[in-house]
């Protein structure tokens, strides 16, 4: 009898800790309305992003259609210089839900024609010391 209290107590603590994380986490859709397309403004996703705080266990959604766009992450270089010379990951598939995993800088562009040089980039921090999550 006790040792079927204790696995039950430890599938509740296990279920509670996994809706704890689940329910922490903020999916941020990149672009919100405009999703990931060219912008109108360069200054666009940069701005959009200065109006968030992100945090480990986010996630960005990027939402474009196959063939028409990429999400690529690379390095601070390769973003200032629109390059793709050391690729860390592509998406291409349409739809990329891309979570943050670790504290620290992510760097994401369009890799389609002149997309980034038109301001088809974004930049988010994820901070060591997590404030709270905001839309």
């Amino acid at each position: 009898m006790a040792v079927k209290m204790h696995l039950s107590f430890f599938i509740f603590a296990t279920i509670g800790c996994m809706l704890l994380v689940s329910v922490s986490s903020t999916t941020h859709i990149v672009g919100d309305k405009m999703g990931w397309n060219v912008p109108i403004s360069p200054k666009f996703y940069e701005e959009w992003a200065q109006k968030r705080t992100f945090v480990v266990g986010d996630i960005l959604l990027f939402q474009y259609h196959t063939g028409l766009n990429t999400v690529i992450l690379v390095g601070k270089d390769d973003y200032d210089n629109c390059t793709t010379r050391n690729i860390i990951h592509i998406y291409f598939r349409g739809n990329s839900s891309i979570p943050l995993k670790k504290p620290g800088d992510y760097f994401f562009f369009s890799s389609v024609g002149k997309h980034c040089e038109a301001g088809q980039k974004l930049h988010v921090t994820v901070p060591s010391h997590p404030t709270q999550s905001s839309n």
